[in-house]
């Protein structure tokens, strides 16, 4: 349910999941104000062709400014924040004072700034599997919404220390917020990080070209739009209650070589050009039950198949509208 009072804040908007959080909204007709460091929302217009989406609000945004987040939660008059802004685990890596400033100051930011409005503001942010760490720490590679950390890179910490502000920020200051935890996402815009292999596989397997999966293994996968319709039902959630509360985000469990076994069915020109290294990831790959639904309600988690189906026929409509190179050489 919508409400058209609603004017939705969405960090990180030149990103894949923060380009389908707009799309969603807008496609609801809800208000959004999309903010990005970068105003260049080439992932919004791959997965918005034929869309007009000229009421959509963009306005440049360093979250590491408490003053410029203030700023502009209260010129906005914002009701809710999707918070997703942040650099990923390579950029953290190789720069990890600037990983802290975005990743956990950002986040301090936004929670500051809803704090300083002075009203009940629904807030949604970004967490992530990395908290977990390896799978080895687990028994049997299994983690819930309660597993302990056990970060083991840079952007894995911050994300645990994101947790904590929101904690402490639900005890100092009642502020509610539902922090979730996805695995790894697949889907149109979904083209860099660590774990985006999958989807660059698609998008080669479209254009008839060898691609290697530089891992295999068991994989979580969820399917970019269900992803962020999940965190758009989470600000609402948030917006009537005072608690912090972190959950794991259910995806469909594959193996990698199930994974091209299906892509190679679903494009048989292609079929054999996708292959992949079998070392696996070591990430969880098995989840046990999320209370996600208790507090979003319905948890969008469609099969793999009808992801990759939509998948391919998104970047088949984006190569024919040239949006996408024809070919990566």
């Amino acid at each position: 349910m919508t409400n058209n009072k609603e004017t939705f804040l969405v960090t990180g908007a030149a990103g894949c999941i923060g380009a389908w959080v707009i799309r969603l909204l807008l496609d609801q007709g809800v208000s959004v104000v999309a903010t990005d460091l970068s105003d260049d929302l080439k992932r919004l217009r791959l997965i918005s062709i034929g869309r007009d989406d000229d009421k959509l609000d963009f306005a440049t945004l360093d979250v590491t400014s408490t003053a410029d987040v203030v700023r502009v939660i209260n010129e906005r008059e914002i009701t809710h924040v999707v918070h997703l802004a942040g650099l990923q685990m390579p950029f953290c890596a190789a720069n990890p004072p600037l990983g802290a400033m975005v990743n956990v100051v950002g986040t301090v930011n936004i929670f500051e700034g809803i704090r300083q409005a002075g009203r009940r503001i629904g807030l949604a942010y970004a967490s992530s599997a990395a908290v977990f760490g390896a799978s080895s720490y687990y028994t049997s590679g299994v983690v819930g919404d309660a597993s302990e950390a056990f970060a083991d890179t840079f952007y894995g910490v911050y994300k645990v220390a994101n947790e904590g502000t929101a904690r402490i920020y639900s005890m100092s200051h009642g502020i509610g917020s539902v922090g979730l935890r996805p695995f790894i996402i697949y889907g149109p815009g979904r083209d860099q990080g660590k774990t985006s292999d999958p989807t660059k596989a698609v998008l080669a397997a479209v254009r008839g070209e060898d691609f290697e999966i530089k891992f295999g293994g068991n994989l979580l996968l969820t399917y970019a739009p269900d992803c962020a319709d999940g965190f758009i039902r989470a600000a609402r959630a948030a917006a009537g209650s005072g608690d912090a509360v972190v959950l794991n985000v259910p995806g469909r469990r594959v193996g990698v070589a199930e994974f091209v076994a299906l892509l190679d069915e679903l494009l048989p020109d292609s079929a054999g050009k996708v292959t992949y290294v079998p070392t696996p990831l070591a990430v969880p790959a098995l989840l046990s039950d999320s209370a996600l639904g208790a507090v979003i309600g319905e948890v969008a988690n469609r099969p793999l198949r009808d992801g990759l189906a939509e998948t391919i026929a998104i970047f088949r409509e984006a190569l024919d509208a040239g949006l996408l190179a024809p070919s990566d050489s």
